[in-house]
């Protein structure tokens, strides 16, 4: 194997490469590695580092990080190929003592995460850090500047220093702490397309010492769960609403496919679009869901009070209904939707034995045409195609 010298303490900090002690023969030109970055050696100068993409550390296992304060860098392979596609879910726990985070994927910056006790933590600048931690062991954070943190690379399984100094200024905004250590705390990075493959993580860690932990997983589509289609007002409306659409959840108390407090949830199984604010219905209860994204309280939907309907006999022509023939109106019905009588709407589908296909008065209490409110439903198939009501003698459509 081939030794080679460098005229600084490592590949970052150094200008040239040599293949003697006394550094005056220059090695030959082409690129050279320290297991993370390359640079192109070119007529005996290096040339600026770039990331060695076969050299990142492959996703799906856990790292940790801890020594004194400073800048610690890892580059992460997500995979690239066809099959490397959809939600990476990455966990970091900081502890007590905070810390900053912050990833680059596809010139993208990602610092937005949900803490399984006490929900959303993000920066209110897109670009900058988000600091993390219990507020008991803040040192300082809001509007403190660092200007010479010492920089680590990982490296070969730990945290190497580069040589290299990075400065910091920390906005009010950039600051997140609550009043324990936030614990496992998830951030959602969508990956739609093989290319690119490398997350840039940032991790700062501000006071006089740090130690955190953080678990990457490889790229996979969400799982789904039933909902509601739009958010409601209250929870209340959206336990009245049908689960007619596909929505996906990333768990941070709940479970995949069944989302429950500070939970991620999205309208795509990449985790690319949060869910407006609101709420919504799923299978086991009702989601109130903040402008983030992130479930802020749930619930459980109590069983509606059943609405009746009183149907007439059929006829084949409505203009009957709006004559001088009295029709008793006294057969008890439901809706599919449990619709009151003035909720009634094409679409609805009448409960119980079969009906033939007509028209039929209808009213919310038993009654008969002579002396009572009513509307008067056509059905096909048990389904409500037309509503309309009496005026001048005829039918008119609602």
């Amino acid at each position: 194997m081939a030794i080679y010298y460098l005229d600084g303490s490592t590949l970052l900090t150094s200008t040239g490469v040599f293949t003697d002690e006394q550094m005056t023969t220059c090695a030959t030109d082409g690129f050279y590695s320290d297991g993370v970055n390359s640079r192109e050696l070119v007529n005996c100068t290096l040339l600026p580092p770039v990331i060695c993409p076969t050299c990142a550390t492959p996703c799906g296992g856990t790292i940790s990080g801890s020594g004194g304060q400073g800048i610690y860098l890892l580059d992460l392979d997500t995979g690239s190929t066809a099959s490397d596609v959809g939600a990476v879910i990455i966990t970091f726990n900081p502890a007590s003592i905070p810390d900053g985070i912050r990833a680059t994927f596809n010139s993208s910056v990602y610092n937005k995460v949900s803490s399984p006790i006490d929900g959303y933590h993000g920066s209110t600048s897109a670009n900058n850090f988000t600091f993390i931690g219990n507020s008991s062991s803040d040192c300082g954070l809001s509007g403190s500047t660092y200007p010479a943190l010492t920089e680590y690379n990982y490296v070969g399984g730990s945290f190497v220093a580069t040589g290299n100094t990075q400065s910091l200024s920390v906005a009010s905004g950039d600051v997140s702490l609550g009043s324990s250590a936030p614990g496992n705390c998830v951030m959602v990075l969508p990956k739609q397309t093989a290319e690119p493959a490398i997350i840039n993580f940032e991790f700062v860690g501000p006071c006089s010492s740090t130690a955190w932990t953080i678990s990457v997983s490889c790229p996979a589509l969400l799982t789904s769960f039933s909902s509601s289609a739009t958010a409601a007002a209250s929870s209340n409306d959206a336990c009245n609403e049908s689960l007619t659409v596909n929505y996906y959840n990333a768990p941070v108390t709940g479970t995949a496919g069944v989302p429950d407090l500070y939970d991620w949830v999205f309208s795509d199984a990449y985790g690319s679009n949060v869910l407006p604010s609101g709420f919504y219905e799923t299978p086991t209860k009702w989601i109130e869901v903040d402008t983030n994204g992130i479930v802020v309280d749930t619930g459980t939907c109590s069983s509606p009070s059943p609405y009746y309907i009183y149907l007439s006999g059929v006829q084949l022509n409505c203009n009957n209904f709006c004559g001088s023939t009295n029709y008793i109106i006294s057969s008890q019905r439901q809706t599919d939707t449990n619709h009151q009588f003035a909720d009634i709407t094409v679409g609805d589908v009448i409960q119980g034995v079969a009906l033939p296909n007509g028209h039929y008065a209808y009213s919310g209490s038993s009654t008969d045409t002579n002396t009572g409110i009513f509307r008067i439903m056509e059905l096909d198939g048990m389904e409500v195609i037309s509503i309309s009501q009496c005026s001048g003698g005829v039918c008119v459509l609602t």
